[in-house]
């Protein structure tokens, strides 16, 4: 089974490690991007009416991406204000149609082997979408259970509201040397929204700890992360600059 990572708001188009660890696990990056709406609507009801009005308002097949971020209507999601945050997917290049990695000098069939692999991150505050797998087909050979065990590691619960947990979780999977890959041609596209009432939250620091706390937490995490991982070798590493 495989579950994908990702929020409300985008679209898709069309314990013990022991026994986890020596099952491959592959974590595939789903490209996002965003339709932009000059000037951005206000309230929920304006945004819905922009689907509503125009069926094809939202692209859904590839080459309407394209067109769409031809036009200037579809950007990388969140690269004018938070441009760390997708920038390592080289969604440009996948815009291209560059998505296999060359094999003895031909470009690759399409297999998830294949795919066009991450070999660092531009960013550690990268936080991709993927898709990853859930349970194993049957239990390893070392598990002393007869239940499918999960293969991806849970979000961690102390983080809530909003912020620092997408990229807690990408972190964890990069710590256990998970590898990850670009998935050609599929995408998800973020529906515009207005600001939830839980991101006001967090951008007011005056009023609310939400954000220092999490911050702080996401410190301490990565600590954590580097005690109980300091064995891992393959960790993707930071690119360098």
């Amino acid at each position: 089974d495989q579950i994908a990572i990702a929020n409300h708001s985008l679209i898709a188009s069309g314990g013990n490690e022991k026994g986890i660890e020596e099952i491959p696990i592959n974590a595939v990056v789903v490209p996002a991007f965003e339709r932009k709406v000059h000037p951005p609507c206000e309230d929920i009801e304006s945004c819905q009416n922009y689907l509503k009005e125009d069926p094809n308002f939202l692209p859904s097949l590839f080459n309407d991406l394209k067109e769409c971020a031809d036009n200037k209507n579809c950007i990388v999601f969140q690269e004018d204000m938070n441009w760390e945050g997708h920038h390592t997917t080289e969604s440009k290049k996948w815009l291209k149609s560059e998505w296999y990695e060359a094999l003895d000098g031909d470009h690759a069939e399409n297999s998830l082997q294949k795919m066009r692999q991450i070999s660092c991150f531009d960013s550690l505050r990268y936080e991709p979408y993927v898709v990853l797998p859930w349970c194993p087909a049957k239990p390893s050979a070392s598990s002393s259970s007869n239940s499918p065990k999960p293969l991806t590691p849970y979000y961690d619960e102390r983080f809530y509201g909003y912020g620092k947990n997408k990229i807690q979780h990408v972190s964890h999977l990069r710590y256990r040397g998970v590898p990850f890959s670009v998935l050609p041609r599929s995408f998800v596209v973020h529906h515009p929204h207005p600001e939830s009432s839980v991101k006001q939250v967090w951008n007011d620091r005056t009023k609310n700890a939400l954000h220092g706390d999490m911050d702080k937490l996401y410190r301490d995490y990565m600590n954590e992360l580097g005690e109980v991982y300091k064995g891992v070798k393959d960790k993707i590493p930071q690119c360098d600059r």
